[in-house]
């Protein structure tokens, strides 16, 4: 007698398909919060000279004529609700990070802002920035004071020079834009040095990396989706079903009897002793 049939998982192509997909997908899959605020520096500049004038901006949803704006100043809420937020003479306690957030939003970026004591000052909107994204830096006086005879240096080596006061833009930044800038101006009859800056530029993936990074995932999938397939036809394969278990128990006896009169065919032809 045959061993007794025991059910077996029942695993199907398209439900090993849709683990994979699921396994795939999940990290891709968002909560169903609230979208979140975003707050915006204008001018754009996070590091600003004491008495300078900048207006912080919170966008994000919210019910018309209501104060549903919160604003926070390095973590510690402070009174304002409207949508924008204006510091008509920044001093050094105003430095720190900013954030907001409405009634129908999440918490906003972060924003920082950073006071200086100086005559000049080179003016940048960040710090870390990716390969291909512009730059602007502005040589930045007290109090707006005429600036002329204004130059940029990089690494200590002058990238140009204007009389007039000048922004000098990178319209595409790389590697090589990493290093220390600072730039020197005269006020009057006087030079003024700006303080150093230092700049990070990081590379940004690239097209074909992009293309690479897809097609592997892609082969990743595929394998994952083969490899399971193989574990369910060589593993988890239903057994046989009982009809199929006593068609092969009938074979396997016809099997044995053909056997056993076959054994001596000599004997068979003779019939038996007298």
């Amino acid at each position: 007698m045959g061993g007794l049939w025991v059910p077996q998982p029942f695993i199907t192509t398209n439900s090993v398909l849709l683990w994979v997909a699921l396994l795939c997908l999940a990290p891709a899959i968002r909560s169903n919060g609230p979208p979140q605020a975003i707050l915006t520096l204008e001018p754009p500049w996070f590091n600003v000279l004491r008495d300078d004038n900048v207006t912080l901006t919170c966008e994000g949803f919210q019910t018309p004529g209501q104060d549903s704006i919160e604003w926070f100043h390095n973590g510690t809420v402070f009174p304002n609700h409207k949508d924008s937020y204006t510091i008509p003479a920044v001093s050094f306690t105003d430095s720190g990070h900013y954030q907001c957030r409405t009634k129908q939003t999440a918490l906003s970026n972060s924003v920082k802002l950073q006071v200086f004591n100086d005559w000049v000052l080179l003016q940048v909107e960040r710090l870390e920035f990716n390969e291909g994204e512009s730059m602007t830096l502005k040589c930045h006086s007290w109090k707006n004071k005429p600036l002329h005879k204004v130059i940029y240096y990089h690494n200590n080596k002058a990238l140009k020079y204007e009389y007039e006061s000048f922004n000098y833009v990178v319209s595409q930044v790389n590697y090589t834009h990493s290093g220390t800038y600072f730039c020197t101006g005269f006020i009057g009859h006087f030079s003024h040095p700006s303080a150093v800056v230092i700049i990070n530029v990081h590379g940004g993936a690239s097209s074909t990396t992009k293309v690479v990074i897809i097609v592997s995932v892609l082969l990743i999938v595929i394998a994952i989706i083969a490899a399971a397939l193989l574990y369910y036809y060589k593993y988890k394969k239903p057994a046989n079903t009982p009809l199929e278990l006593g068609k092969t128990e009938v074979e396997n006896s016809m099997s044995y009897s053909l056997l056993k009169h076959t054994d001596n065919p000599e004997e068979e032809l003779s019939g038996p002793s007298p």
